[in-house]
């Protein structure tokens, strides 16, 4: 009688280093964004560091690099164990879904949900900073602008996909399979915790960020709240529901609608 061989199933190699090389080429665009950011802060704090802009914006991207890193890792390590997807990942792995898995989604039954996030989110995010400019503090008023060919390609690619890449592909997958018992116990509200707490976790970064500046009231907490909470939980469905390329291209393209809406404010006033 033979003994029915244990599967191991090797780590997609090839999935993680193509999702290094595209997280590197965010980091990349962010870094002439990070050093003029770098190049102000030394600017108010004069002779408090003795870092030049470019050490200074190496530095501050060496955290998210790790992160990145991990975040990667721990993705193409547990997506599988809980049934989300990469349609990158196994393309180019050959990886065959689950028969469990009712979700098998491709990119183009993905597309009108993905559109439709963007543009409504655009809507909200343009819309707010319309409707409540006068009430957020100076330092955080919307200044409508045409964004430089660095800020724009920082804003579409790093905060779009490197930012899915983080915090989708690597921290709600992670959650996810904790709180799953590694994957054994899975149902709807797991997926949903995951969903809501990594978006909650963005938010609050970014309030803290605010925070740390010193200088925000009610309605500047309730858009980084609401709007970054919203955001983070929508193209969490998208992950969920479809693949992890439909939160990334949903996130991107949210983007860009709101780079087209700042150079149209420009236009119109």
């Amino acid at each position: 009688m033979k003994m029915k061989e244990k599967k191991n199933p090797h780590y997609p190699w090839r999935g993680f280093f193509l999702f290094l090389g595209m997280y590197l080429i965010t980091l990349a665009v962010q870094y002439p964004v990070t050093r003029l950011q770098a190049q102000s802060y030394l600017e108010i704090l004069e002779d408090a560091f003795a870092y030049t802009p470019n050490q200074f914006a190496l530095l501050a991207l060496l955290q998210p690099l790790f992160l990145g890193i991990i975040a990667i890792y721990g993705g193409f390590r547990y997506a599988p164990r809980v049934h989300l997807h990469s349609l990158t990942s196994e393309n180019l792995e050959n990886t065959k879904k689950s028969t469990k898995d009712n979700k098998k989604y491709t990119l183009k039954e993905s597309i009108p949900f993905v559109v439709l996030f963007a543009f409504g989110l655009a809507l909200l995010n343009l819309g707010f900073d319309v409707v409540f400019q006068n009430g957020l503090p100076e330092m955080y008023q919307p200044h409508f602008s045409i964004p430089t060919i660095s800020q724009a390609l920082a804003h579409v690619l790093y905060d779009g996909i490197g930012q899915e890449i983080l915090l989708r592909w690597g921290v709600m997958t992670t959650i996810i399979y904790v709180l799953s018992a590694k994957g054994q116990d899975l149902n709807r509200w797991i997926y949903i915790i995951g969903i809501v707490f990594t978006a909650v976790l963005y938010a609050f970064s970014q309030y803290n960020t605010a925070f740390a500046a010193g200088d925000f009231n009610i309605l500047l907490v309730l858009r980084i709240l609401l709007l970054n909470g919203l955001d983070g939980i929508l193209f969490g469905w998208l992950y969920y529901k479809f693949h992890f390329e439909a939160a990334a291209i949903s996130h991107a393209l949210m983007n860009v609608l709101i780079i087209f809406g700042n150079i149209l404010m420009v236009a119109l006033f």
